[in-house]
């Protein structure tokens, strides 16, 4: 198979600014490149078996060459292997795209751009300020802060005269030097002044100021890079059009499980959060023995059991048709339905596991049978129970970095509270309990109870109520 490569423009920061054909290339990814300035969420969007190499670059220190980058990336499609390279903004503004894919194109390989939103553009609207506006700006120029040799500076002459936003990327280090160079060569010294460090993320700060004042009010923020500087009137328009700043959860990291569907996830992102999802949990099969002798009743605890019970049932050569004396108990909805699939009505159902309370009766004729974080929560209560427990979940370690910079962890279950905590060590539980944590019921609240973890819980098991606590926890 001939190999591919797509360079993907990864945008300022915001997951959700990623085009949907970017999000399909990384999906079906089996090896991704990125740099230093992506933010990592993205790489949540990669499959499990997907090779995650990073080839990030430091300003005045290149982890890995340019060139060697190329020569990666053109080696590991030559496997076979459908290869993204994933920049920061846009690959083709001051990205180094265009000679990548020179040098892909002269390999004889599969080659694709997927554009990004520059921080030139989707950065500015972020922190309030339009880069063109029909009262102020009919034009903009993007120029690169990398300021050239002495025998080959910028044109500061034309720049200085030249109308529209002006907008420098990759500029800090230079500040002084263009703030002067462009005074001198006659631009006004009011001609409104923004930097944005970290558009779109919840790290985004932005000073305003004037040409004159604007080396000042950096130093005095402490503005360092990756940031954007911007010179026009547009900058005035931020007092009105500042929308992600203002929102009640921004500049707040929450996390969250990995789930398909994303609900909560768009909830948080809209009310301005930085979300970091858990990763997906995959699963184990355990290699556990199956007996029915002297059980009458089977008490399933979700949908997947149903599925492994009857594989089980098969494997020992037994029938679903020889269990007519026994009784089908479900905990949920998806559970009854996958009882039902199998032409059997549940003889009970119940919403959750803590309504089902005959826990402590029948134990010699009961099976329990469940995903085993469910089964823990049942040993807690009565260790003497009958189980059988035909899988487990496993999720890679969570870093001590992330839970530091997380200020809320939303835990929607119980099964997802236990593999969390299952997966901290005692040095992160003790730093957790530093922690707010947002709960739906008390059945996951007794998850962190029983770590002597405190925990805050909803009024409503809904995401919407989740939202109102987080929100009122900032107020």
């Amino acid at each position: 198979m001939k190999g591919q490569i797509t360079l993907i423009g990864a945008g300022p920061g915001e997951p959700e600014l990623l085009s949907v054909k970017a999000v399909r290339k990384l999906q079906q990814a089996d090896a991704v490149f990125y740099d230093r300035l992506i933010n990592q969420d993205l790489l949540n969007y990669c499959s499990e078996k997907c090779e995650l190499i990073d080839v990030g670059k430091k300003p005045k220190h290149h982890k890995v060459p340019q060139s060697e980058i190329e020569n990666l990336i053109i080696a590991k499609a030559k496997e076979g292997k459908r290869v993204v390279r994933l920049k920061s903004g846009d690959p083709y503004v001051f990205g180094r795209g265009g000679e990548e894919g020179k040098r892909i194109i002269e390999n004889d390989l599969i080659f694709e751009v997927i554009p990004g939103i520059t921080s030139a553009i989707g950065g500015l609207a972020y922190a309030g300020i339009p880069i063109t506006h029909r009262d102020f700006a009919s034009s903009f120029h993007v120029i690169t802060g990398h300021l050239k040799s002495e025998n080959n500076q910028l044109d500061w002459e034309v720049l200085a005269k030249t109308e529209g936003t002006l907008v420098f990327l990759m500029g800090m280090s230079e500040l002084e030097t263009i703030t002067t160079e462009l005074m001198a060569h006659n631009k006004s010294k009011e001609t409104p002044v923004a930097i944005v460090r970290w558009a779109t993320r919840k790290e985004q700060k932005t000073v305003t100021g004037t040409l004159e004042t604007i080396c000042e009010v950096a130093e005095k923020a402490q503005m360092t890079s990756p940031s954007l500087i911007v010179m026009g009137d547009v900058v005035t328009q931020r007092d009105y059009l500042n929308f992600y700043e203002t929102r009640p959860l921004f500049g707040k990291r929450v996390v969250i499980p990995h789930t398909e569907k994303k609900n909560m996830y768009h909830h948080l992102i809209d009310a301005g959060a930085s979300v970091l999802e858990l990763s997906k949990l995959t699963k184990k099969e355990n290699e556990t023995r199956l007996s029915l002798e002297g059980i009458n009743k089977l008490v399933f605890l979700d949908s997947d059991s149903v599925t492994y019970f009857i594989s089980k049932l098969m494997q020992n050569g037994q029938d679903i048709r020889q269990l007519e004396h026994v009784d089908f108990v479900t905990i949920g909805h998806h559970t009854e339905l996958a009882v039902k699939k199998l032409g059997i009505l549940p003889k009970e159902r119940f919403d959750l596991l803590s309504d089902y309370k005959e826990l402590n009766t029948q134990i010699e004729t009961t099976l329990y049978i469940g995903e085993q974080s469910y089964i823990r929560q049942l040993i807690k209560e009565n260790k003497a129970i009958k189980i059988w427990s035909p899988f487990s979940f496993e999720n890679k370690p969570f870093e001590e970095s992330q839970l530091e910079e997380a200020d809320y962890f939303f835990l929607p279950s119980s099964k997802a509270a236990y593999y969390f905590l299952n997966n901290l060590s005692d040095t992160q539980k003790e730093l957790l309990k530093m922690k707010k944590i947002i709960v739906m019921g008390a059945i996951t609240a007794k998850v962190f109870e029983a770590e002597s973890i405190s925990v805050i819980q909803s009024e409503q098991p809904t995401f919407n109520s989740v939202l109102t606590k987080l929100i009122e926890e900032e107020m």
